[in-house]
């Protein structure tokens, strides 16, 4: 490749990461650790008013009819990389189901009223948490597969509430709330449940036994953004986590799945490594190469993604 078209393809994938309608994603975070495990206390779920788990393998979200359970489930998003007042064209969570299911569950969606959400615990109630004006109801009729990811509803006007206040400022905590409803008595599974931050596969239950930090619930917002971090790309097709990696181990998520050709280059432009996947979601091993900025770019069904990944070992 010359230096001019090397200097083209740059300012190429440069100029995609600073055009509108980009996409941003989140997911939860490691806050701590419970005998050399890592947990988190950004997701966890809620009996009623009273905390039910602060961290499990999954989270329950909906109506359990035998006990009279209301169940509210909060994810907590840190560092939340959108500035004030940014217009919101679309978002939804993606995650991760923990079971079988196809009873219908009935989720309204809200997102704490304040410009910062600060840390749960195990103490505290849900009605001490102050929830915004705006929600969307999330009635689930769709069969659930284990360990298959699906989207939420359209939660702008929820996330659009939380960015337009004040006092947001970019960087700041987001949480949001999928609260059950009361269904009646019932022996119907009215609860979904779906993977948590810890989310080790039982074997006992089919699982492979690991942690899968791609299933991790996620928060994807699609904007009228400029430049504000890694995670940005014109398709909405690829999600990269983690982005910057620490150890050179990527893990990519493609929404529309089938064929994909996925080409690696680096700062210069140059071909670094080539590939192909026909999976959802697909590991990219980059620990042999030096930490920098690299571009990935995934072909899909002619549609082509590209994105901006870091490796900061």
């Amino acid at each position: 490749m010359t230096k001019s078209l090397q200097l083209l393809f740059i300012l190429v994938l440069l100029i995609s990461f600073l055009t509108t309608n980009a996409q941003y994603s989140v997911r939860i975070i490691k806050t701590g650790e419970d005998a050399g495990v890592d947990v988190s206390y950004d997701d966890g779920e809620y009996e009623n008013d009273a905390i039910d788990k602060l961290y499990d393998d999954d989270l329950d979200m909906g109506w359990e009819g035998d006990d009279f359970n209301v169940m509210t489930t909060f994810l907590r998003f840190q560092n939340v990389q959108i500035p004030q007042g940014v217009t919101i064209d679309s978002a939804f969570l993606r995650i991760y189901a923990h079971e079988d299911e196809a009873d219908e569950a009935r989720v309204t969606i809200f997102a704490e009223a304040t410009d910062h959400s600060v840390i749960f615990n195990d103490s505290e109630l849900i009605s001490a948490r102050v929830w915004g004006t705006d929600s969307i109801k999330w009635d689930i009729t769709q069969a659930w597969t284990m360990w298959q990811p699906y989207k939420s509803v359209n939660i702008s006007s929820v996330i659009q509430g939380v960015v337009n206040r004040s006092g947001w400022v970019s960087g700041n905590a987001l949480t949001i709330f999928l609260r059950g409803e009361n269904q009646g008595a019932s022996l119907l599974d009215n609860a979904r449940d779906f993977e948590s931050f810890e989310n080790i596969e039982d074997p006992s239950d089919g699982g492979d036994g690991l942690h899968h930090p791609e299933r991790i619930p996620e928060l994807v917002v699609y904007g009228t953004f400029t430049g504000i971090n890694q995670s940005q790309s014109v398709s909405n097709q690829l999600s990269i986590y983690p982005n910057p990696s620490n150890n050179g181990i990527f893990h990519l998520t493609l929404e529309n799945g089938g064929q994909s050709e996925i080409n690696i280059y680096d700062f210069a432009g140059k071909l670094v490594l080539a590939t192909s996947s026909n999976k959802p979601t697909t590991q990219i091993d980059l620990r042999n190469f030096n930490n920098g900025i690299y571009f990935i770019q995934v072909v899909n069904n002619e549609n082509t993604s590209t994105q901006k990944i870091i490796i900061n070992k």
